[in-house]
This record gives C-alpha cells, sequence and structure tokens, in this order.
C-alpha cells in the first residue's frame, strides 16, 4: 500500500507500462574494513533496455541488493517497468523500489535490535548495581 501511495504521489501510476530486457548484469562485492573487521557486501549491477512506443530503443541501470530475489536477474530475463511518456528514458521499476525498501527496513531493524539490546543491558546493568 505504501508503494501505491508513492506512485500515486510521483504520478508513476499514469506512465506507460511495458516489459524490458536485462542486457547485462554483475555481481559486485563491495569488502568493508572497520577497526579490524571485515565485511563483505554484495549487490548486483544491472542494465536493461526496452522500446518506447515510438520503436526508439532506452537503456536503464541499477544496483540491485543482495538480499532481493531481483538479484538473480541475468541476461536476456524479462521485468516490468514504467517509463513516462514525456520523456522515455526516465524510467521507474516498481520491484526495484519494493527490493531496496526491504533492504533498507531490514537495515533500520538490525539498528534497533542492536540499541535494543544495549539499552536492555545498560537497564539491567544500571539495576544491578544500584
Amino acid at each position: 500500500m505504501l508503494i501505491k501511495l508513492w506512485e500515486r504521489f510521483r504520478g508513476y501510476d499514469h506512465w506507460i507500462s511495458t516489459e524490458a530486457t536485462i542486457e547485462s548484469s554483475q555481481r559486485e562485492e563491495h569488502v568493508y574494513t572497520y577497526r579490524g573487521l571485515t565485511s563483505h557486501v554484495y549487490d548486483s549491477r544491472d542494465r536493461f533496455v526496452w522500446i518506447d512506443s515510438q520503436g526508439n530503443r532506452h537503456t536503464g541501470d541499477c544496483e540491485i541488493p543482495d538480499d532481493s530475489p531481483l538479484s538473480q536477474l541475468m541476461e536476456q530475463d524479462r521485468l516490468a517497468i514504467r517509463y513516462n511518456l514525456d520523456d522515455p528514458d526516465e524510467y521507474y521499476f516498481p520491484e526495484l523500489t519494493k527490493a531496496q525498501l526491504h533492504h533498507n527496513l531490514s537495515q533500520v531493524g538490525i539498528v534497533v535490535l542492536f540499541l535494543a539490546v544495549v539499552l536492555s543491558l545498560w537497564l539491567a546493568f544500571t539495576h544491578v548495581f544500584k
């Protein structure tokens, strides 16, 4: 429902629906090191193409989080997008918006869980040593 409100607010619901084809897909690894701890984060960088109502070819690029089923997209896979009739190079990829929202909410959830644990430990510690 939140996505539908976002689409209406941005006007995406009036854009032209079409099918795009993955032209290339590359999985990338990002390595982060902080205070001796190393983490590996992966994402997929995809390029897709679509044909507008005038028969012109357009391309779009996107970065897909690794925790999304969209990261499994491969060359020649098809996906649903919408493009702006007034500017056919401008596109909206609904499933990517959902994937990014899910990814961001899960990251926020991890932070909230961590803060809850720290707060619980702090409260327990201060209560024990009163």
